[in-house]
């Protein structure tokens, strides 16, 4: 299985948000991370469909 992952700098710098919010989100079940060692990883999927369900 590929799945395509970003670090949460990453998608904090894309989505024009701060790394806590971020971190909030994850809390809050909005995005799906997975630990790998000491990183944590964003998953593109879910960072997809946390845009659909706010888009405008």
């Amino acid at each position: 299985m590929n799945r395509k992952t970003y670090k949460i700098d990453e998608v904090a710098q894309a989505l024009g948000l701060g790394k806590t919010t971020i971190h909030k989100l994850i809390r809050e079940g909005e995005l799906q991370k997975i630990k790998l060692g000491r990183s944590t990883l964003i998953l593109a999927e879910s960072v997809d469909s946390l845009l659909q369900r706010h888009a405008v």
